[in-house]
């Protein structure tokens, strides 16, 4: 079922436990006056807060797709294709959190669709299957069966954009600002645009990545903003969690 929704919102993906970039991003969207918020999955996994994390999530977000690593803090089995670190954090972290939010995590939705908008974690053709898009091949087979206008999504950590002009063309590549930067969605065709990770950016930059997206307009403003890195780096390794997941937040990488 289409939901309403109010014509300018915020967008989050991979907020990955790590409650210090959650909360640099919240106090954006606040200064920016959104209507409304909108999670694009995986907000647990790898942080030192998933607890913290799901509840802000809920409190403040309209909807919340499914991410892999919410549906692996739930189902044991889906963990098999984790590399050890990720799976050894989701292990963790499912003894971490109560039965509520397990609960909560379980029931999210693998993709939410709004008016000319459809919001999923990696894919909306295997949307059990979290493949990613990585490139114009990976763009076209989601943007194939993509009825909406707009889709945004998360999973591969990396702000990208693309639009398909018309049936049966390839899929173009937009230009994405390499920091904060408005991006225009107002041509025609269909977009597929990924804004970025909040809680574990790896395009090299380690500021938390966020957009606001004007729906009228047709306009993306991505932001990337600074938070306290150390905090949630002290985070990490006081929930006892692999280490390599502290210090990747050091460089983005």
């Amino acid at each position: 079922m289409i939901r309403r929704t109010a014509p300018r919102f915020g967008l989050v993906a991979d907020v990955h436990a790590n409650l210090q970039a959650l909360e640099a991003v919240l106090a954006h969207f606040e200064a920016e006056g959104v209507d409304e918020i909108w999670c694009l999955g995986d907000v647990v996994g790898y942080g030192g807060d998933p607890a913290a994390c799901a509840t802000l999530v809920r409190e403040r977000c309209a909807g919340t797709v499914r991410g892999n690593h919410d549906a692996a803090a739930v189902d044991v089995r889906l963990r098999e294709g984790f590399n050890p670190h990720a799976r050894a954090a989701i292990e963790l972290q499912a003894e971490m959190l109560d039965a509520d939010a397990l609960a909560w995590l379980g029931g999210l939705p693998p993709l939410i669709e709004l008016e000319e908008v459809v919001l999923l974690h990696a894919s909306l053709a295997e949307p059990d299957d979290y493949p990613y898009v990585m490139g114009a091949w990976d763009a076209d087979r989601e943007l194939a069966g993509q009825t909406a206008r707009w889709g945004f999504y998360g999973h591969t950590h990396v702000p990208a954009g693309w639009r398909k002009p018309a049936d049966g063309e390839a899929p173009q590549r937009i230009e994405i600002p390499a920091g904060s930067g408005a991006v225009r969605l107002d041509g025609p065709g269909r977009y597929l645009v990924n804004p970025g990770a909040v809680g574990q950016p790896r395009d090299g930059d380690r500021r938390a990545a966020c957009a606001v997206f004007d729906r009228v307009a047709g306009r993306l403003a991505i932001a990337r903003l600074p938070y306290d890195v150390a905090g949630a780096q002290a985070a990490i390794r006081r929930a006892g969690m692999p280490t390599i997941e502290a210090e990747r937040l050091e460089d983005g990488r």
